[in-house]
């Protein structure tokens, strides 16, 4: 494990296991419940990957533009006549807000493989279940390395990665309540 990750993922691990167990009481296989967890990973993925595009990501990741799962999430939620939640305007500023946003973002991705399991095959799994090559995370970490080796920057991005977990806390809380 390379000294960013490292970082990122010590420095989030509280967060992230308050949102595993947050997100792991809507249940996917209903149809209704599962329409709210997309609706709050929304609530998040969109005004992210917006704010992303705008401060330039595919020009510290070049691959970023196929990272996106957006429009794979958008398709779900039409799928399950899920009307769009109220989005909010999102900014990310500089390379470590990038990274520390991408580094949340792209980590959803790996958990999304695992939940998508737990999706019956009546019910839209494309924003969870989004191919993606094994060695594009790997990649992504040395990326993520190469530009978090000062120590500002890499605590900037911790703290940047954790508000994303609790923005998207945040969210499922609200969609939780929606029950």
């Amino acid at each position: 494990m390379n000294a960013a990750h490292s970082a990122l993922r010590t420095g989030t691990r509280a967060e992230h296991e308050a949102l595993d167990t947050l997100f792991a009481r809507f249940d996917l296989a209903e149809r209704d419940s599962y329409a709210r967890f997309l609706a709050a990973h929304a609530e998040c993925v969109l005004p992210l990957e917006a704010a992303l595009d705008a401060a330039g990501a595919a020009q510290l990741v070049e691959d970023w533009p196929e990272r996106r799962r957006g429009d794979a999430l958008l398709d779900d939620l039409s799928r399950l006549d899920c009307m769009l939640p109220v989005l909010d305007q999102m900014q990310v500023a500089g390379t470590s807000e990038i990274a520390g946003t991408l580094y949340v973002l792209e980590g959803s991705r790996l958990g999304g493989r695992f939940l998508a399991r737990r999706v019956p095959d009546n019910l839209p799994s494309n924003y969870l279940d989004l191919h993606q090559s094994p060695d594009k995370w790997r990649t992504l970490l040395a990326k993520l390395d190469s530009l978090l080796y000062q120590p500002a920057e890499l605590s900037n991005a911790v703290a940047v990665a954790r508000s994303v977990f609790r923005r998207f806390d945040a969210a499922g809380r609200r969609w939780l309540a929606k029950e």
